[in-house]
């Protein structure tokens, strides 16, 4: 009979993440870093107004990364992202109609307290080739991947 030893149990083992269908708190934690991102920009330009949304969208292109690849089999959409050094309290994952937000940020806990660690963070965003339904979203992270899927929303009946 084959065991695994308990290292090897630890990595094999997968870890649920939860999915947010209204969206709001990664969608905040995006914008904190893409306001702060955009400050910055203001300030390195000598803080002259009228150039706010240039700074945002300048920000935003900076702050925010698209998923390279987005899988489809059958009626799903799938993506992985490698979540090295994160654990599951830093990630927020979102699902939209159009579009799946995940935020790992090692400077804010999902609970909403700081973290002593100043560490990294990163933006996803994938755009969804055609429309899903965000109640059937679902998000784990096994081996230091996150994996989300993601059904597409059934055409209205005529």
């Amino acid at each position: 009979m084959k065991t695994s030893t308990p290292a090897v149990q630890a990595i094999e083992t997968s870890f649920p993440v939860q999915v947010q269908l209204n969206n709001q708190e990664a969608v905040n934690r995006l914008n904190q870093q893409i306001s702060r991102r955009a400050y910055e920009l203001f300030e390195q330009g000598g803080s002259v107004d009228g150039q706010d949304r240039l700074h945002w969208l300048q920000a935003e292109e900076q702050t925010l990364r698209q998923i390279p690849e987005i899988r489809e089999s059958s009626s799903w959409y799938t993506v992985n992202v490698p979540v090295t050094g994160f654990d599951k309290e830093d990630i927020s994952v979102a699902v939209e109609p159009h579009r799946g937000v995940i935020v790992a940020d090692k400077t804010q806990h999902a609970d909403g307290n700081e973290a002593t660690d100043s560490g990294s963070s990163f933006f996803l965003v994938a755009k969804w080739p055609s429309e899903v339904d965000p109640s059937t979203a679902s998000a784990y992270i096994k081996n230091e991947s996150l994996t989300l899927t993601v059904k597409r929303s059934t055409p209205p009946a005529k």
